[in-house]
């Protein structure tokens, strides 16, 4: 069974890139436009990895990534940071470390390769 990536970003744009790098590289993805959505996704979808966008309408992602880290059920689940913002280590101070922190635009190369050592080969 292909690994589950759920993408949690507002911009249109970036969802249908990741989605479908995800998907040519074997993964399976699943697509929330902001942290609301994608808390909601996380329960049905049971992803294994998340990528995260910081600034979102409605939920900020460092207001979902303080609900994934502090709930039971999505502690475990690597969270990589997708973010065009430069003072995101300001932002996420005081929080447990994500597992990677990308900066936008993305390497697609060295962010396949973070993906694979942090959820194995499809």
């Amino acid at each position: 069974m292909a690994k589950r990536i759920l993408v949690i970003d507002d911009e249109r744009d970036m969802q249908v890139y990741l989605s479908t790098l995800f998907r040519r590289a074997g993964y399976e993805a699943e697509v929330a436009q902001n942290g609301d959505e994608g808390l909601r996704k996380v329960a049905t979808f049971k992803p294994d990895l998340i990528t995260l966008d910081l600034l979102m309408p409605k939920q900020s992602g460092v207001t979902a990534y303080t609900a994934l880290r502090e709930s039971p059920e999505t502690r475990d689940i690597p969270i990589v940071i997708l973010t065009g913002l430069a003072q995101h280590d300001e932002v996420l101070r005081g929080l447990p470390p994500p597992a990677g922190v990308v900066d936008k635009p993305i390497d697609r190369e060295a962010f396949l390769r973070r993906v694979g050592e942090l959820i194995g080969e499809p």
